[in-house]
Order: structure tokens, then C-alpha cells, then sequence
């Protein structure tokens, strides 16, 4: 489904090679405010991201107001555990969830298209289907699989997004695994609908490779976004005596010098 017969107004169109950011956090996080989660998203436009993927009504209403790029709109289900994921639909899990997207603003709205079954019963066929008639915006489908590319896409799906690789019982991969580049290729081969690289993406190589293998668009997260994760990764990078050989007597001294020569660093 095109949203416009103009491709300077469709949303897919206007998608076409670039970069992504996905602004989220999680409920209890400190950035979990629309104020906050508009703050990183324009931050992102200004680095050059010409797109945008929101969870929330609310999020998504906020920054609507304040970009008319476009957006990729999902709801997740606060009823689902981080234990249940793996096995559990949790985003835009059913048609209700998909209106409050529209409603609030998306251009595009994102779904859950593993077969797992839908908070609402509805097929994924289905949910597609009145997504396109009733609130008339492309559906973007989140896979893990080729399997479940294939019938999502059968299923009549705008977008795939290779999002939930790594995320379900079946594809479950350590968080520091990289993204599924032989599941991107493939997708970009055999389906005849834009596909994008979302998930796992924490290195700009990878987005380039992405292209390369003819990606439609790349969605990067963690990696601009979760302040918290990304401090995880160069804490983890601290060696474990904390000095990288040198006495506590020698870093004092360095510390302190560094402290008086350069308080522009400060904050």
C-alpha cells in the first residue's frame, strides 16, 4: 500500500536510503518522557536521521508536532514481562493498538509479524488488512525469520524489518551478537517490498554493509538512544584492575593534572 501516488509524500519513499533512529525508552528509565524522547529524537534529525520509529501514543503526538518527518509508530504492551517476550506478541499487538498509532500521527504503523498469536485473535493477514482500509497507513512488519518475512509480505505487508531477529524463542542471541546479515541479503533477494535492517546495529560499518546488501533503510536504537547502554559497553571496557597496569599512585597524579588543564570536559 503507497500512501500517496506523489513519492515525495510517501512515507516509504521518503524512507529510501536513509538512516533511522529509534527514540524509546522503558517505563522507570529517566528519559521516559515525551519531552525526553523528543529531545533524542530531534537530536538525531540534526545528526542527519531522516526518519523516526516511536513507541507510544504519546510520544508519538509530541514530536508530530514538532517534525514532519516521517514516522514509524508502535505501541508496546506493558502486559507482557521481559521473560515473555521471547514467546509473547508485545508490539502493536493488536487493531486497537495500530488506531492509537495512526491516531496519534504515524505515517507508518509497526507490527509484530511472527506467528505468535495476537492479543485480539486476529490473523496477521487480518490486522493488515484493516489497517490498510480503516486507517489507510502502510504496515511495517517486524520479523525474526525469512519464514516469517515470506508471510508477512504474503500477508500484505509494506515493510519488512529484519527488528526481531535475536528477540523470539527461536532466534534468541546474545545481546553483543550482530545483526543477521545473511537474513538481510536473503529478504532483499526473494521479497519484491523494501526491507530494512533494524536491530543490534551499533557500528556504522554495519550500516554501510546494510546498503550494500541493498537494504531500503537502517534503523540504529541502543546506539544513539540508551545512554545507560551504551555506558554498559565502555564500563564492560574497563579493565579489571581498573589502571591498565599503572600503580593508583600514578593515576592520581594524572587524574589531578587533567582535572586542572581541562575543565571544558566537565559535565
Amino acid at each position: 500500500m503507497n500512501a500517496s501516488k506523489d513519492p515525495s509524500q510517501d512515507p516509504i519513499a521518503r524512507l529510501k536510503d536513509v538512516l533511522i533512529v529509534s527514540s524509546q525508552a522503558s517505563e522507570g528509565e529517566p528519559l521516559c518522557a515525551p519531552e525526553h524522547i523528543c529531545a533524542l529524537a530531534l537530536s538525531g534529525i540534526n545528526g542527519g536521521a531522516r526518519g523516526l520509529r516511536l513507541e507510544g501514543a504519546a510520544n508519538i503526538e509530541y514530536v508530530r508536532k514538532r517534525t514532519d518527518l516521517p514516522i514509524v509508530g508502535l505501541i508496546k504492551s506493558k502486559n507482557v514481562s521481559e521473560e515473555d517476550k521471547l514467546s509473547k506478541v508485545y508490539i502493536t499487538a493488536s487493531f486497537e493498538d495500530a488506531k492509537l498509532c495512526a491516531d496519534a500521527g504515524s505515517d507508518i504503523v509497526a507490527l509484530d509479524a511472527t506467528p505468535r498469536q495476537r492479543l485480539d485473535n486476529l490473523s496477521l493477514e487480518e490486522t493488515i488488512s484493516r489497517i490498510h482500509k480503516e486507517l489507510k497507513v502502510p504496515v511495517w512488519a517486524d520479523i525474526s525469520t525469512f519464514d516469517e518475512g515470506l508471510k508477512a509480505r504474503a500477508a500484505g505487508a509494506d515493510v519488512v524489518s529484519t527488528t526481531l531477529f535475536g528477540y523470539t524463542a527461536q532466534t534468541s542471541r546474545d545481546a553483543e551478537a550482530p545483526p543477521d546479515f545473511d537474513l538481510l541479503e536473503r529478504l532483499c533477494a526473494e521479497l519484491d517490498c523494501p526491507i530494512v535492517l533494524e536491530g543490534r546495529v551499533w557500528h556504522p560499518e554495519e550500516v554501510s554493509r546494510a546498503f550494500e546488501l541493498g537494504a531500503h533503510a537502517v534503523v540504529v536504537g541502543s546506539a544513539i538512544t540508551r545512554p545507560q547502554l551504551i555506558t554498559k559497553r565502555f564500563v564492560a571496557a574497563i579493565p579489571a584492575n581498573g589502571t591498565s597496569g599503572r600503580s593508583d599512585a600514578q593515576s592520581r597524579k594524572t587524574n589531578s593534572q587533567n582535572a586542572k588543564s581541562d575543565t571544558s570536559k566537565i559535565g
